[in-house]
């Protein structure tokens, strides 16, 4: 499924109701009294807490390694991710799709789990995968509801 409009209601529809209300009112709080740049490092540590709390079976196969973030991601029903070498620079693409998504008053795509989504990622695989090096990280290429992509490596 490649259609935006399909991908973004999915993603909507995805956030369990009885969950709504607190969640967005607890974003809607870290908006009120964090600077962005504080409130995104926070929800990124969140993330690695994630992770922490979800480790992923070790993997000595790209597929294994996908198959293991897919079963977590599956438990939490947060979509999930298909995993490419890119064969021009070594680095690893991570597309992540259906990541369910709640609007806040400041952030009416609601990204913010995207925030959370990253520190997971990067909890993964560099903690727990052994990709922790000095120049490898993820950077996040695209977002937007229903679909994200980041690249990992140096």
């Amino acid at each position: 499924m490649t259609d935006p409009a399909a991908l973004a209601y999915l993603a909507r529809r995805d956030v369990s109701p009885q969950w709504r209300g607190f969640l967005q009112a607890l974003i809607g709080t870290l908006e009120a009294n964090m600077d962005p740049a504080g409130r995104e490092a926070l929800l990124r540590v969140v993330g690695g807490r994630i992770a922490a709390d979800a480790p992923l079976r070790t993997a000595s196969t790209l597929e294994e390694l996908e198959a293991a973030m897919n079963e977590a991601l599956a438990g939490m029903a947060w979509g999930y991710v298909a995993l490419q070498l890119d064969a021009a620079d070594g680095g690893l693409r991570l597309v992540h799709s259906l990541l369910p998504s709640l609007p806040t008053g400041q952030d009416r795509e609601g990204r913010w789990l995207v925030l959370v989504l990253e520190g997971l990622y990067g909890a993964w695989l560099a903690v727990q995968q052994g990709g922790q090096t000095a120049d490898a990280r993820l950077i996040l290429l695209h977002a937007a509801p229903g679909r994200v992509v980041f690249r990992f490596g140096t």
